[in-house]
């Protein structure tokens, strides 16, 4: 498949991936804590894996798709530290680690994703790079923030 198809599959797997990873938590899960360990991290492995992925093996077609210069060195350091986030959260839900270290990988992912989007509006701004996929990226980090922050603090408060 080439990596153009595959980088635009990203762009809706996402989206699809954190509705089942929320379905999965609600039918699956008792309570907020039961909840929140399956939604946090797989929304975490979801969102940094396949950001790693797009770094580290889709590189140009990706940065095409947001409408940076491609630049393969800074593409794979910050694919390999998505790819230790998501490896991270892996980690946390399988060894069950707690509530706490649960909060801890998904505020690690928001905060990036929050630091990312200012980025990205930056760019749209002062280079005026308005291609739908980068003006987008603010976006989503809200709803992802506006979505996981009550979960966390419910889970948290239990």
């Amino acid at each position: 498949m080439p990596k153009k198809k595959l980088v635009l599959m990203m762009e809706w797997l996402r989206p699809a991936g954190v509705r089942l990873a929320i379905f999965s938590a609600y039918y699956l899960g008792k309570d907020a804590i039961s909840r929140f360990h399956i939604m946090g991290p797989f929304v975490v492995m979801l969102m940094s894996g396949t950001v790693a992925f797009e770094s580290l093996i889709l590189g140009e077609a990706a940065s095409e798709k947001i409408g940076y210069a491609p630049n393969r060195v800074y593409q794979i350091q910050s694919g390999l530290a998505s790819a230790a986030t998501a490896i991270t959260a892996l980690l946390v839900y399988m060894l069950d680690w707690g509530r706490y270290a649960d909060a801890t990988i998904v505020t690690a992912m928001l905060l990036f994703f929050t630091f990312s989007a200012a980025n990205h509006v930056a760019t749209a701004i002062m280079e005026r790079n308005m291609k739908p996929v980068n003006s987008m990226r603010p976006v989503m980090a809200l709803l992802l923030i506006g979505f996981l922050l009550p979960h966390m603090i419910k889970a948290l408060n239990q």
